[in-house]
């Protein structure tokens, strides 16, 4: 069973969570190239190892990002706003998005 954030439960029915699923499993299919492999490729046009693939991805890419980069790039999406509290924000905004992220790990 796929853990997820416990607040996510307590704000969405269940089809609304099974939409979202959906969403993401049609968009990761999208940017996974599986479209474009050639005809007979055992991938294309499937679904199959796909959610693990993200996984296997995502885990190094959350550990290694750079969070002084994310820092300044959140701070730079955030400036139009003019407020000297953007930085402050900005660490509020990627602490928010590391809990949901990371779930129990967090």
């Amino acid at each position: 069973m796929v853990k997820t954030h416990p607040y996510l439960h307590h704000q969405m029915k269940p089809h609304q969570l099974d939409l979202q699923r959906t969403t993401m499993m049609e968009a990761l299919y999208a940017k996974s190239g599986r479209a474009a492999l050639p005809q007979g490729h055992p991938l294309r046009s499937t679904y199959t190892g796909l959610w693990q693939e993200f996984c296997s991805d995502i885990g190094p890419n959350f550990r290694d990002a750079d969070y002084e980069q994310l820092h300044i790039d959140v701070c730079e999406a955030m400036d139009g706003t003019g407020s000297i509290m953007t930085p402050k924000q900005a660490h509020q905004a990627i602490a928010v998005c590391r809990g949901y992220l990371l779930g129990k790990w967090a």
